[in-house]
C-alpha cells in the first residue's frame, strides 16, 4: 500500500514523500528515493506496481516547490545568482531526510559487495542534478550523520540526465529546435507545454552514441509524444506551472558555471572521492529514443570521463546501461522495464 508522509527537517522545512513499503518478506531490499525533474513526482507512480517483485522499494519525494515547503525569496535569489549554497542546501536537506528515513523504517544497510539492501538516489531528468548534490561537497553531511548514510547509500543513480545537469556547453554556432525561442509561440504557457511535448516525444537519431550533430535537432513533436496521452486529470496532476518557471534559472547561467564545478567535485575530485563515500558507485541509463539534451550528456559525459581516466584521473566509478528504443519518459511508458534496467545498473 502507497502512503504519503511528511517529514519536518531540523530548519521548520517539510519535506513530503509517498512510499509503497518493503516488499512482503525481505530483509535485503534496496530502496530507490526518486528526486523528480520538471513535473512531479505523481508521474513516477507507475513504479510501485512493479518494484517489489524486483526487491525494490519506491520512495517519490517532492521537491519544492512541486509539493514540499516552497523556496523562500531568498532561496530563489539564490538559484538565479547561481550561488553553491543553493545546490549544498539541497544536499544537506535530502541527507537529513535520508537519515529520518533510516531511523524510522529500520531498512536494511547495504550489503558488503553493495549488490543488496541499502539505498540508492535516482534523479530522473532535471532531478539528476539535485541528486548529484549530495556527492559534491564533504561538509553538506555533518559528522556525526555521514557514518549512518555510508553504510546506507550506496549508489547515486541518473536516469536520462539532460546535459544542464552537468553545465555541458553546446557549441557556440549549434542550432536546434528549441521551443523557449520558437517564433511560432507567443505566450510562456504554451512555451512550457510545447516544451515537455518535445521532451517527451520520440526522436531518431542516426548515431544515438555518436556526435552532436548525429542526433535528432529538428523534430518539435513525435505523433506519439507521452504528454499528449495525459488524460486531464493526469495532466492537472503531473505538471505545475509555477514550479517549472521558478526553476528556469537552474538551466541558464551563472547557474551553469555552478554546476559545471560540481560534475568536476561529484566525478574527478581525487581527495573527496577517497574520503567521502568512497564505495559510492554512479550508473547513468541513458533511453536511445531521449531527446538530444540526454543522448548527447551521455556520450559528452562518457567522452570526458574516458579522456580524464586515460590521463591517469582516478574518477568516481561510473557505468552506463541503456534502454533501446525509450523515450525521456520512459518511467510512464514503461515502467517494468526501467525498473528492470534500474536493478540491473545497480547489481553488476
Amino acid at each position: 500500500m502507497v502512503a504519503r508522509q511528511t517529514y519536518t527537517l531540523s530548519d521548520n522545512k517539510e519535506i513530503s514523500f509517498t512510499d509503497n513499503g518493503h516488499p512482503p518478506n525481505s530483509d535485503d531490499y534496496t530502496t530507490l528515493v526518486f528526486v523528480h525533474g520538471s513535473c512531479n513526482a505523481s508521474s513516477l507512480e507507475k513504479l510501485y506496481d512493479f518494484s517489489h517483485q524486483l526487491n525494490l522499494r519506491i520512495v517519490l519525494l517532492e521537491r519544492p516547490p512541486y509539493g514540499s515547503t516552497p523556496y523562500t525569496e531568498s532561496e530563489l535569489d539564490d538559484l538565479k545568482q547561481g550561488r553553491k549554497i543553493y545546490l549544498d542546501r539541497f544536499g544537506a536537506r535530502l541527507a537529513e531526510f535520508l537519515v529520518q528515513f533510516i531511523q524510522k523504517e529500520k531498512i536494511p544497510k547495504a550489503s558488503d559487495d553493495l549488490n543488496r539492501g541499502g539505498i540508492t538516489v535516482v534523479g530522473w531528468s532535471a532531478g539528476a542534478a539535485l541528486a548529484m548534490t549530495l556527492l559534491s561537497d564533504a561538509k553538506i553531511v555533518p559528522p556525526v550523520t555521514y557514518p549512518i548514510l555510508e553504510q546506507y547509500v550506496k549508489d547515486v543513480l541518473l536516469l536520462d540526465p539532460p546535459h544542464v545537469c552537468f553545465g555541458f556547453e553546446t557549441p557556440a554556432d549549434f542550432k536546434a529546435y528549441n521551443a523557449w525561442t520558437d517564433p511560432d509561440l507567443k505566450d510562456p504557457q504554451e512555451k512550457l507545454h510545447q516544451f515537455f511535448a518535445w521532451a517527451s516525444s520520440y526522436f531518431d537519431h542516426s548515431d544515438p552514441a555518436g556526435n552532436l550533430q548525429d542526433m535528432d535537432l529538428t523534430t518539435k513533436q513525435s505523433s506519439d509524444a507521452t504528454v499528449t496521452k495525459w488524460s486531464a486529470e493526469e495532466s492537472k496532476r503531473h505538471f505545475n506551472e509555477r514550479a517549472s518557471f521558478s526553476e528556469l534559472p537552474m538551466f541558464m547561467e551563472p547557474m551553469q558555471s555552478t554546476l559545471r564545478t560540481m560534475t568536476e567535485q561529484v566525478f574527478y575530485d581525487e581527495n573527496l572521492i577517497k574520503t567521502y563515500f568512497p564505495n559510492l558507485r554512479i550508473t547513468v541509463i541513458h533511453c536511445t529514443r531521449s531527446c538530444w539534451h540526454c543522448t548527447w550528456a551521455k556520450n559528452e559525459l562518457k567522452r570526458v570521463y574516458d579522456e580524464r581516466l586515460s590521463k591517469g584521473v582516478k574518477g568516481r566509478p561510473l557505468r552506463f546501461c541503456e534502454i533501446a528504443g525509450a523515450n525521456h519518459f520512459v518511467p510512464c511508458e514503461d515502467p517494468k522495464l526501467l525498473l528492470e534496467k534500474v536493478a540491473e545498473g545497480i547489481r553488476k
